[in-house]
């Protein structure tokens, strides 16, 4: 059976995916500034709770974002669970030591995790780079961003598609079994190699041919950008809770119900 090739979008019909890509791109890095600035775990947790609001609303298909917490569950334990029962086994308490830092920590991956997925997930890659040629960012990031990705898809899809031909001819792949397919990926190394080569110089004339160029002045815009009032709101919003977070921790402002950093 032919195997699809996943991707990033999640192609809806929902508030988000009717916004603007600045507003979300922008909103992507309030978010990352807001990583930096929040000024304990529970501002993290708060976040958490925003990001799985986010991820409802923009309707991410639960076992996208399912497989990726699941991805998160050995980082989880190194941080927390692990010297925890270092902790407890040498006769201290399990919540001792730096537990807050490393739930901070914790908590802020899971935030960005979900929070990402419901803003990338809103957009297709020519909206991506749309909004990024919207904002300013050189043709030569854009293209270079476009192509990468681009062929990452296209070399995954030429992995499956040796792995179903070595299969026709009674060289089955293990892939459920992560270790077997770790032994077995040499022996795909040299013609996933030979397709890379062969893909790449192709993939670039058939861009150039699109409209594709290094060029600002000759850049050609896939999606109509227009930030209307929906995309302030966005943005606004995010800007005001990053605000308000600075503020907190740099002792300006105190929010009842969530401690500040000299609490």
């Amino acid at each position: 059976m032919k195997r699809r090739v996943p991707v990033v979008y999640n192609d809806r019909d929902t508030w988000f995916h009717r916004r603007d890509p600045r507003s979300k791109l922008g909103v992507f890095v309030l978010m990352l500034l807001y990583l930096y600035l929040a000024p304990t775990w529970e501002w993290m947790l708060a976040m958490v709770v925003i990001g799985i609001g986010l991820v409802a609303v923009a309707r991410v298909p639960v076992k996208w974002i399912g497989a990726l917490l699941l991805l998160q569950v050995p980082n989880v334990l190194g941080i927390l669970a692990f010297p925890a029962i270092q902790r407890m086994a040498t006769g201290g308490s399990a919540f001792g030591g730096n537990f807050d830092f490393g739930l901070k920590l914790a908590l802020s991956w899971q935030a960005a995790l979900l929070i990402s997925a419901s803003l990338f997930t809103t957009m297709e890659l020519t909206e991506i780079t749309d909004g990024l040629r919207g904002v300013g960012v050189p043709e030569l990031v854009c293209f270079t961003l476009e192509y990468v990705f681009l062929l990452l898809y296209v070399t995954i899809s030429d992995l499956f598609r040796i792995m179903d031909a070595m299969k026709v001819k009674g060289l089955g792949i293990e892939t459920k079994n992560p270790v077997k397919f770790a032994r077995n990926m040499p022996s795909l190394a040299v013609p996933m190699f030979m397709s890379v080569l062969q893909r790449s110089n192709t993939m670039m004339s058939v861009l150039t041919m699109r409209g594709y160029s290094f060029s600002n002045e000759e850049r050609e815009l896939r999606h109509e950008l227009k930030f209307d009032g929906g995309d302030a709101l966005l943005f606004g919003v995010g800007f005001v809770v990053l605000a308000g977070t600075a503020a907190v921790n740099f002792g300006v402002l105190t929010v009842p119900g969530l401690p500040s950093p000299t609490s």
